[in-house]
């Protein structure tokens, strides 16, 4: 543990270590970054050995990211007990994964997409596993992975020890527990006032026009590590886009990013050579970042649970962090539901805007089909109005003539034909 920088066990390990090491199945409440990988990495390395051609542990988690760093954590922990340690997600090819799962691993660290695909391909064998994970279990729900996870754990023995961190217990999370554990005890750690105790909440409320510029603003007044969020991914795109043009340091990262490039970002974010994460809420929740001093809110979240997830990113391990919340005035109305969550008022605050001329749309050159020049007499100002066709075949008509007029052919009976969908049938999105 020294090896790591702890000197002394967090709350959360407090609670949990005791209960795990007798062998007993909980299900915690307890929020990112308060040691919750310590904790079930500590349960795991005394209660199962190492050396074992098929996996004795499965922890779940909901993002690539987070299977990362949870699979990098218990690889320091596991530094003197020799048990070894695979991060399963999709994105990347199965070849290497499956690679390394045949070599024999102890600990399989797994999103529950990909899992699910390495079960069915007969390449991910559960037979041997003894402690089961669900870490982030709310989120996962949230994401949709609750079918696979049933599935995934119908695959594990029924003799087995489970453990469950969360950071709300809704009833869902509930039923989940008590559908998969025996005798759980239930763990009431942390909900989200270390968040709030250490993080400065703010807001400003700008036109939608002024909002990257008022970005850039608090950017320039705080010049630490910061992340924005936003709610799209192809708002995240073109924000980074912008800052680059402003000569910022950063960088995008959502579900469309390629995994091995998001790698590399967040691996420049942590160590400092980039500055600015933008990032849709796939980097709200899970996501072990130190020293980020400022979160922004470019776009407001949905509800005040994101909220809390979102600025939860920085105020950690006793540092304290800043929360910006940009709003339109017609998103104001969110703050009150935001404040009945917190249980705390946001400051607002005032700042001196700064226009930057990088941030102003292009003028459009002449032929741009947006500007609508270059397009005819159907784009341009008409002194006369347009002459007007008439489809109607002539009276009389013994059949079609060539008249060099374009005549409709009459609609067979039955009405219009069905639009035919270009996605094979039983297509699955994932």
């Amino acid at each position: 543990m020294s090896d790591m920088g702890w000197t002394e066990p967090t709350p959360v390990q407090i609670a949990s270590i005791p209960v795990g090491l007798d062998g007993g199945d909980m299900f915690a409440q307890a929020q990112t970054g308060t040691g919750k990988t310590g904790a079930f990495g500590t349960i795991i390395l005394e209660r199962t050995k190492p050396g074992m051609k098929k996996p004795s542990t499965l922890v779940l988690v909901p993002t690539r990211e987070l299977a990362n760093q949870v699979s990098e954590e218990l690889g320091k922990l596991a530094k003197y007990t020799g048990h070894t340690c695979v991060p399963i997600y999709g994105g990347v090819g199965f070849t290497p994964q499956i690679d390394k799962l045949r070599h024999g691993v102890d600990i399989v660290v797994a999103c529950p997409g990909r899992a699910k695909d390495l079960i069915d391909r007969k390449d991910l064998d559960l037979s041997k596993v003894s402690v089961v994970v669900l870490d982030e279990a709310d989120r996962m729900l949230d994401m949709g992975f609750a079918r696979d996870l049933h599935y995934i754990l119908a695959r594990v023995p029924n003799k087995r020890q489970s453990l469950m961190f969360s950071a709300t217990m809704s009833e869902d999370i509930r039923d989940l527990a008590m559908d998969q554990m025996v005798d759980p005890q239930e763990l009431l750690v942390s909900k989200d006032e270390p968040v709030l105790d250490l993080t400065a909440q703010q807001y400003i409320v700008v036109g939608n026009d002024l909002k990257r510029d008022a970005l850039c603003t608090i950017l320039d007044t705080n010049s630490a590590k910061s992340i924005v969020f936003c709610n799209a991914k192809h708002r995240a795109d073109r924000l980074m886009k912008k800052l680059l043009a402003c000569g910022y340091s950063a960088g995008a990262i959502h579900g469309n990013v390629a995994q091995n490039k998001r790698e590399r970002i967040l691996k420049s974010f942590k160590d400092g050579s980039l500055r600015i994460l933008v990032a849709t809420d796939v980097a709200a929740r899970g996501l072990d970042i130190d020293n980020v001093d400022l979160v922004v809110n470019f776009d407001v979240p949905a509800d005040a649970d994101t909220y809390v997830h979102r600025i939860g990113r920085t105020g950690r391990a006793g540092m304290k962090g800043t929360a910006v919340t940009i709003f339109t005035p017609e998103e104001k109305s969110m703050l009150k539901a935001i404040e009945n969550r917190t249980g705390k008022p946001i400051e607002q605050i005032e700042l001196e805007i700064v226009r930057r001329p990088e941030l102003e749309p292009k003028p459009r050159a002449p032929g741009d089909r947006r500007s609508g020049a270059g397009r005819g007499p159907r784009a341009s100002n008409r002194d006369t109005p347009p002459k007007k066709h008439s489809h109607r075949p002539p009276q009389n008509a013994q059949g079609p003539k060539n008249d060099g007029k374009r005549h409709l052919k009459p609609r067979a009976a039955g009405g219009n034909r069905p639009r035919q969908d270009s996605r094979p049938s039983g297509a699955r999105t994932r």
